[in-house]
Parts: structure tokens; C-alpha cells; sequence
């Protein structure tokens, strides 16, 4: 499991980006959120990580 903190937010879209610890970005979609989380910028999280159309996307992400 990695950590880092959401970088941008799009609350309309659902969709934003992580910025992991290691210095890489990852695409992240509302649906890979826990139930009952919500995020916004700057906040920090624990994620997996799997490739998508986008590349790197992060799912099962929580807060922490």
C-alpha cells in the first residue's frame, strides 16, 4: 500500500489526482474511494495502485 495526498480534486467529476510519496501521480476516480470518505485537496490517503486506460490509477483509497 502506498501514501501520498490527493494533488487536484474535481468534487463535480469525481476524478482528481494523487501525488504518492515516491513523487509519482496517480489518476484517481470517486468510485475507488471508501464508503462514506470524502477528499479534497491537500488531504492525505493510503491507496492501492492498478494500470487503466489513463495509466496508474489508485483504488482502495482511504483517508489517514
Amino acid at each position: 500500500m502506498l501514501t501520498g495526498k490527493i494533488k487536484v480534486w474535481n468534487r463535480g467529476n469525481g476524478w482528481g489526482f494523487i501525488e504518492g510519496d515516491n513523487g509519482e501521480d496517480y489518476f484517481l476516480n470517486a468510485k475507488n474511494i471508501r464508503a462514506g470518505q470524502t477528499v479534497s485537496s491537500g488531504v492525505k490517503v493510503k491507496f492501492d495502485t492498478e494500470e487503466s486506460q489513463r495509466g496508474p490509477q489508485a483504488v482502495n483509497v482511504t483517508i489517514y
